[in-house]
C-alpha cells in the first residue's frame, strides 16, 4: 500500500481530478492519499535521498577484529519500506603482507548489517603492488522510520596489516535511499 502526503498545496484552494469521470474534490495542506492497490502512479523504486561520506587520509590496522574505518553516515528512513543501498568506492587499499588477506564490511547502529559479509576481500600477493580502489555494494531494509546509522569497518588477517586508505587518496561512502 503506497501514502502520499501533501505538505504543500499551490494555489489555495488547488483541486484533484480523479481520471476520465473527472470527479474533483478540494486538497487540504496536510492531506494524506492512500493506495488501496488498485490506483496507479503510486509507483515505488525512487531515490529518496543520498548521502555521501569522504576519507583522504592514510588508514591502517594491524586488528583482526572489525575497527571503525572513520566513514559513517547517520540517515532517517522516510518509511519502513524502504531500502538503502551502500557504496564504497575509490582509495587505494590492500593488505600490506604478501599472501595475506584484508576485509571490508558494513554495520548498521554498531553490528554487522549481514552475516553474509565481507562485501569486500583483497589478497595481498604481488609483492605489495595490489593496491586498488575498493568496490564493495550492500543492498539494506532496516524496517524502520527512526534515524540509522551506517559506518564502513575493515579488518587485517592475523599477522599482518591492513591498510582501508594506504595513500590520501579519495575513498567515498554513498548511502542512497530507495522508495519502497
Amino acid at each position: 500500500m503506497s501514502t502520499l502526503t501533501v505538505d504543500k498545496v499551490e494555489p489555495v484552494g488547488s483541486t484533484l481530478t480523479f481520471g476520465s469521470s473527472g470527479d474533483t474534490m478540494s486538497i487540504p495542506a496536510g492531506a494524506t492519499f492512500t493506495n488501496n492497490g488498485t490506483a496507479t502512479g503510486f509507483a515505488g523504486g525512487k531515490v529518496l535521498q543520498v548521502l555521501e561520506d569522504n576519507l583522504n587520509t592514510s588508514v591502517s590496522s594491524s586488528s583482526t577484529s572489525y575497527v571503525a574505518s572513520g566513514l559513517s553516515i547517520a540517515i532517517t528512513p522516510a518509511s519502513t519500506g524502504s531500502k538503502f543501498l551502500l557504496t564504497l568506492s575509490g582509495g587505494t587499499w590492500a593488505n600490506a603482507s604478501d599472501g595475506y588477506q584484508a576485509f571490508v564490511t558494513f554495520y548498521v547502529d554498531g553490528s554487522e548489517v549481514s552475516d553474509t559479509g565481507p562485501y569486500e576481500q583483497k589478497d595481498e600477493n604481488h609483492n605489495g603492488n595490489g593496491w586498488v580502489g575498493h568496490s564493495a555494494v550492500c543492498l539494506h531494509s532496516p524496517s524502520t522510520t527512526s534515524a540509522v546509522t551506517y559506518t564502513v569497518y575493515y579488518k587485517a588477517e592475523s599477522g599482518s596489516t591492513a591498510h582501508f586508505n594506504r595513500t590520501p587518496a579519495r575513498t567515498v561512502f554513498t548511502v542512497m535511499e530507495i522508495g519502497a
